[in-house]
């Protein structure tokens, strides 16, 4: 990026094309209809099928197929398929999702801060071992 001068204490910088152009790649890759409740839900841990669809109200059954097999292309959810009867297979995100976190976490605090609200007491979401801790209690 480049500066082009100071506004109160932090530059003012002007992005490349090639930046703009990662950045829109990115903003697409994860944002779409439900790509980011989806996401945002899997940082607890492996879901189902049918629990991603509880946790989603709203989502039609096509919707939820459509979106997780975009992220899964775009290697932010993997797809683990158990050969039981009947059949179950758990979505989860992947190393390079679950980096994401962090980023989530900022908008939570964002969000709020600009609401006027507290932070948030659990942050954006337990790791998968707190969210079961919490599920058991």
């Amino acid at each position: 990026m480049d500066t082009i001068g100071v506004s109160g204490r932090e530059p003012v910088c002007i992005p490349s094309v090639e930046e703009v152009a990662e950045f829109r790649r990115v903003v697409n890759t994860v944002i779409g209809k439900w790509k980011i409740d989806i996401l945002f839900v899997l940082l607890a841990g492996p879901r189902r099928f049918g629990e991603l669809r509880r946790l989603l109200p709203g989502i039609t059954q096509t919707m939820l197929t459509s979106q997780l097999r975009a992220l899964e292309a775009d290697g932010l959810v993997g797809r683990t398929a158990f050969a039981t009867i009947p059949p179950r297979v758990d979505y989860e995100l992947t190393g390079a999702a679950y980096a994401l976190k962090p980023i989530f976490a900022d908008l939570v605090g964002w969000s709020r801060n600009r609401k006027g609200l507290a932070p948030s007491v659990q942050g954006v979401c337990a790791t998968a071992e707190e969210g079961s801790e919490a599920q058991d209690t």
